[in-house]
């Protein structure tokens, strides 16, 4: 089984290691993407798999990784490749390279359309892209049944398989290194775009202040919303701003450091962010809005709320700041979801199913 990785590599190293219980692995990744949001050599690895670890760049020496990434696919000789769909030119193009080699290729799906208002992106270039990687691929990969139905909707000609395969758990702390969260610590975490809902959380955390609810929302990423609300932030008195990149330790202080973390997204496909919580056994308050619902039991490990509003945020948030028994209930089942439906293993094992239906069949 070959992994081929240019983004998405905490994601692909897990996934590297479940697999590895069941099959030889070889992981390709992206230098820049591999160490940005975790450390990798702090993710306990059950079983051995081979890492390869490449410059992928268009600029200067990096052009030289390209084709030796290449190579480290083929010479691996896999029964089976899996990559990521991300609309750039390294994935795209070893996919179209290997095509001919009839090597059946497994591509996972993370946003099947593009979001309403920035993150993802889109242009006719990333639209070729997309078409290309897709119409290669054997299987699709998506998270959840809610992605897979905007897959089908976007891509009605594909003839392949489509199967569910769950975002696992992010940023996992590390034996023993767990934190007791802060008193009525409210996290926003991520990629700043505006379909993240950060307008919607402002004026939450402004009702839960003029409320009298005892809060202290963080909010750290970088993007454009940070710029267009940064002075609205800076005059609340109970929101701190990180804008500036988050070393992987800091990052994972700021989820142990939660009482809840909130995703108001407007819209949403997968979301690494809830699967970061999860990993920290943190709860979330959640929109109610494309394939969260898949993940977020309402009542159960989270607080479900609809999307685009403030209000229903704002009384999500102050239930479980002001219920120490709805937050232990909340914060027991998003450990029990870590370790259920987002376990890697679980995850890995579910897949096997679809690589060995591809095992010595060629792509037509």
């Amino acid at each position: 089984m070959a992994i081929y990785a240019p983004h998405f590599a905490e994601y692909s190293y897990r996934l590297a290691s479940g697999l590895a219980h069941h099959c030889d692995v070889r992981l390709v990744l992206n230098r820049k993407d591999a160490n940005q949001q975790w450390e990798l050599a702090d993710i306990a690895v059950a079983a051995p798999f081979e890492t390869r670890i490449r410059d992928l760049s268009l600029r200067r020496g990096g052009v030289i990784g390209i084709p030796a990434s290449f190579l480290d696919i083929i010479s691996f000789r896999p029964d089976v490749i899996h990559c990521h769909e991300v609309p750039e030119i390294y994935t795209s193009k070893l996919i179209q390279f290997l095509r001919p080699l009839g090597i059946p290729l497994v591509l996972t799906v993370h946003d099947a359309i593009p979001h309403s208002e920035g993150g993802s992106g889109t242009s006719p270039r990333e639209d070729s892209w997309r078409g290309r990687m897709r119409a290669a691929a054997s299987i699709v990969t998506t998270h959840g049944e809610s992605c897979i139905a905007d897959f089908r909707r976007a891509s009605p000609d594909f003839k392949g398989e489509t199967v569910s395969s769950m975002h696992g758990v992010l940023m996992v702390p590390p034996a023993g290194g767990a934190v007791a969260p802060e008193s009525a610590r409210i996290l926003f975490f991520g990629r700043m775009w505006a379909y993240k809902g950060l307008d919607v959380f402002i004026d939450a955390i402004d009702m839960l202040a003029r409320r009298g609810v005892a809060h202290e929302a963080i909010v750290a990423g970088r993007g454009p919303e940070m710029t267009r609300l940064g002075a609205r932030m800076e005059a609340m008195p109970t929101v701190k701003t990180i804008n500036a990149y988050i070393s992987p330790a800091d990052t994972g202080r700021l989820f142990q450091s939660a009482t809840v973390v909130a995703l108001p997204y407007k819209d949403a496909t997968q979301s690494g962010v809830l699967a970061s919580a999860y990993g920290n056994s943190r709860p979330v308050v959640a929109s109610a809005t494309g394939g969260i619902p898949d993940v977020v039991t309402d009542g159960v490990n989270g607080l479900l709320v609809p999307p685009g509003d403030a209000a229903a945020l704002a009384d999500a948030l102050e239930r479980v700041l002001t219920s120490k028994p709805l937050a232990a209930t909340l914060t027991d089942g998003a450990r029990q979801t870590a370790a259920g439906i987002l376990n890697w293993d679980r995850i890995a094992e579910q897949l096997l199913g679809s690589y060995h239906k591809l095992a010595g069949r060629t792509v037509s």
